[in-house]
């Protein structure tokens, strides 16, 4: 453990003064924002003397703060830190493929801070009742998973904090969001399907890959990436881009109907993409007016395909698919979301009866 007080050259014969942490095999830097200028006459000279020792004192009381760390207490530079940028900080360095999720659960702690007037949130002012305050600020405005996913976040940037040592217990310990097992996305149905297949779209690339998606139940990260190496005859071969290396059904193939062969067309070179697809921001506002010109009431997004894939497949025969089998053809491992596809299935059913004329006796 050491602390050295270091000093940067700057522009105009300034100085800035910074120290160079070492804790173990971590170092860091913490800049003082103190400068001390070319010194042209003797005011000058004892100005920068003063910056100088005030450099000195603050780099031994960092000194004391790390052995107290040594001994378990918080040193207070690590209190005074700025939760938000910590949190900022974990998503620039958070490498996993759900780090969508950790920059919507930072976006929405930001809107968080704003409603509550919070301007600075340091690590010592943390508490157990604003990361409770925080999951009702999630209820409130999200519905679906997206609650239970970016306070999931939330909690694992709150454990890394406590690891690092700038708060003294993990205050979001205990601290649930029920994860929601309906499923909040709305399902087109095949004569919607049908209504959306003959009415035009203002990208011809978008409406075929999105009815592609309707037919093999392909998210929009593995629908814009697909190659026509990935074909062969009528199977598609390809890994799963959200499951790539957390799961065994990550290397995935379906068959292709003659839908879905339709959509592709005629075969292009091996290392082309399939389908020349703009930002998915893009995608999604050619969907949007595309559901609008067909006249379909429902709110609907590019992960809606997948989930009407499911429910499209589970209602063939008359109900009466195997669970197993559709679990298969979505890329899933387990049954706990066909479970939930089989729960809409069963809703729809419900509706109808519901609609059936009453009897008079």
């Amino acid at each position: 453990m050491a602390v050295y007080l270091r000093q940067k050259k700057l522009s105009g014969g300034r100085k800035s003064f910074y120290l160079d942490i070492w804790q173990g095999e971590k170092r860091y830097y913490e800049f003082l924002k103190l400068y001390t200028v070319k010194s042209t006459n003797p005011i000058d000279k004892d100005q920068n003397e003063k910056i100088r020792e005030l450099a000195k004192n603050i780099r031994a009381k960092r000194e004391l703060d790390l052995q107290a760390n040594d001994h378990g207490l918080i040193p207070q530079f690590r209190k005074n830190t700025d939760f938000l940028a910590y949190f900022e900080k974990f998503h620039e360095n958070y490498k996993n493929k759900d780090v969508r999720l950790v920059k919507g659960a930072l976006s929405y702690f930001r809107l968080f801070l704003a409603e509550e007037k919070i301007k600075m949130l340091s690590a010592k002012n943390l508490s157990e009742q604003i990361c409770k305050d925080f999951k009702y600020f999630l209820e409130s405005k999200l519905n679906g998973e997206t609650p239970y996913n970016y306070f999931k976040k939330f909690k694992g940037v709150v454990r890394q904090a406590y690891k690092d040592k700038l708060i003294p217990e993990n205050y979001s310990d205990g601290i649930i969001i029920v994860k929601s097992n309906s499923l909040k996305k709305d399902i087109l149905n095949f004569e919607e399907i049908q209504t959306l297949a003959k009415k035009p779209c203002g990208n011809d690339q978008v409406k075929r890959a999105f009815l592609f998606s309707l037919n093999t139940g392909l998210r929009f990260c593995d629908v814009k990436e697909i190659t026509w190496s990935n074909i062969s005859g009528d199977s598609l071969k390809f890994t799963q881009a959200k499951t790539k290396g957390k799961s065994k059904t990550a290397e995935f193939s379906i068959s292709l109907n003659k839908s879905a062969l339709a959509m592709i067309g005629a075969p292009g070179n091996p290392d082309e993409k399939i389908f020349n697809l703009p930002s998915q921001t893009a995608c999604l506002k050619d969907l949007k007016t595309w559901v609008k010109n067909a006249e379909i009431k429902k709110h609907i997004t590019w992960h809606c395909a997948r989930h009407s894939f499911a429910v499209n497949l589970l209602d063939k025969d008359g109900g009466n698919a195997d669970v197993k089998t559709v679990a298969g053809a979505l890329g899933h491992s387990g049954l706990d979301m066909v479970n939930v596809y089989l729960r809409v299935l069963d809703e729809k059913k419900k509706q109808a009866v519901n609609r059936l004329p009453e009897i008079e006796l």
